[in-house]
């Protein structure tokens, strides 16, 4: 059948479930990727703060210098003069002029003594390995893995252009395209192998988080990072839990974004056969329930000075009309074996870090008809990380991060983008603060875009 008017099709699916959509301009996020050439990564290290500040500025003015080779070959050139010391500093550029920049950003930032930065928004990290690493220790690195209201792009991102490892993904996943309601099971489907592109490349860069965290169907995700499945088995068990929701629905239900607090939107539910499915941030809430009740709460928000936006999904996910399909899953499910848990997961379904012999089968049910609690998740990992890196084709989970803990660096992979300057990005960060970031693997050509290590 045709798609409904004024729904999103497969290859614009964004906002389907209970995330926030984002733009380019937002603060603190990295900058929009461009096709019109890719940006470069320039690393380097010392054994002071003073001796890194002196390289710093000698490279300023070589990267406007034709001489050079271009940003591509300084960047190489730099990578085979790192040496593991202790001082480093990392800037992601897109060309010449905005490699100046950032560098003289980098060296304003050095000169008060102290090498302490990691500033996504300008391409810009520095750090001292010695003081996170000491020991043999690893930084402390968190994943974030999105649900179905990120945005998917169809078309070959960089990420697929330069690693094998990620073109070789997606050799061995089919995806059917479908219509609405059956598109959900497809755009979840689409989302999580972008998430698993994204878990391989940064494997094979050998950057390793300690926790993780996924917002509604990423929860899956990141079960499987945990070891609970395999990729084939997390592609599997999407699949068959997207068409369990589509079959379940009777496009009778809707749900609404708050940019309001908890507090202050559970008062305006009172009366109302709605309930709360998603606490995003501390400033953003999201109900759930009756078209016709959705809509009410909607207009009663705008009353009362919120802004309150209908989300294009025609079900009340995250609560308790999606009894019918936990009913479903749960008897799928029953024959479904799970490994034990290797990492550390914090929930969106508690909130909290799940005991590793956590009874899946369990949690996976309660998810269909519980609210999704990403701020209180996320939240509990920000005491333990120093960077929060989203696994996934947008900023959907960044923005919200931002919200529930600013004082946190946080980069978006944008996985289907078509640039690698969110995993540069990632990189970057991971090699200030210590990580044993296989920084050669990043330069054009290495041998290392071949298929690299699966996760």
């Amino acid at each position: 059948m045709d798609s409904p008017v004024g729904w999103p099709t497969l290859g614009d699916v964004q906002d389907t479930d209970i995330a926030n959509p984002t733009d380019a301009s937002r603060p603190g996020q990295p900058e929009p990727d461009s096709a019109a050439g890719d940006h470069q990564l320039l690393l380097l290290d010392a054994e002071t703060v003073t001796e890194l500040r002196g390289r710093v500025a000698g490279l300023i003015d070589q990267v406007r210098d034709p001489a050079s080779g271009g940003l591509g070959e300084l960047a190489a050139t730099l990578q085979r003069r790192l040496a593991d010391r202790p001082v480093r500093a990392g800037v992601v550029a897109a060309s010449a002029d905005q490699a100046s920049e950032r560098l003289t950003r980098l060296a304003a930032t050095l000169r008060g003594g102290d090498a302490a930065t990691l500033d996504a928004a300008n391409g810009v990290f520095a750090g001292r390995a010695d003081r996170v690493g000491r020991g043999g220790s690893k930084p402390a690195i968190g994943y974030l893995f999105p649900g179905q209201g990120a945005g998917v792009a169809t078309g070959t991102s960089a990420l697929t252009r330069r690693f094998e490892t990620a073109r070789e993904l997606y050799q061995t996943v089919t995806i059917p395209a479908a219509e609405y309601p059956a598109w959900i099971s497809a755009a979840q489907q689409r989302i999580v192998a972008s998430s698993l592109a994204g878990l391989r490349v940064l494997s094979m860069l050998g950057i390793e988080a300690t926790a993780a965290a996924g917002h509604s169907i990423g929860e899956l995700t990141a079960l499987h990072w945990a070891g609970a499945m395999s990729e084939s088995e997390l592609l599997a068990l999407v699949g068959m839990h997207g068409q369990t929701m589509a079959d379940t629905s009777d496009g009778g239900g809707a749900m609404a974004r708050v940019d309001a607090p908890p507090d202050e939107v559970e008062p305006l539910l009172r009366g109302e056969p709605a309930v709360v499915a998603g606490y995003n941030s501390p400033v953003q809430t999201v109900v759930a329930g009756p078209a016709q009740a959705v809509a009410r709460l909607r207009q009663t928000a705008v009353a009362v000075g919120l802004k309150a936006e209908i989300l294009p999904v025609r079900d009340a996910l995250h609560t308790p009309a999606k009894a019918p399909a936990a009913d479903k899953i749960r008897a799928h499910l029953a024959g479904t074996r799970f490994r034990p848990l290797e990492r550390s997961v914090v929930s969106t379904v508690t909130g909290d870090v799940l005991p590793l012999d956590t009874d899946l089968h369990d949690l996976l049910v309660r998810q269909v008809c519980e609210p999704v609690r990403f701020s209180q998740a996320v939240g509990r990992m920000a005491g333990e990380v120093s960077l929060l890196v989203e696994v996934g084709p947008d900023q959907t989970l960044s923005y919200l991060a931002a919200e529930i803990c600013p004082s946190i660096c946080f980069v978006p992979l944008a996985t289907d983008g078509a640039s690698l300057s969110g995993v540069l990005s990632a990189a970057a960060a991971a090699y200030v603060l210590g990580a044993p970031v296989r920084h050669d693997r990043l330069v054009a050509g290495s041998p290392a875009h071949g298929k690299g290590t699966r996760p």
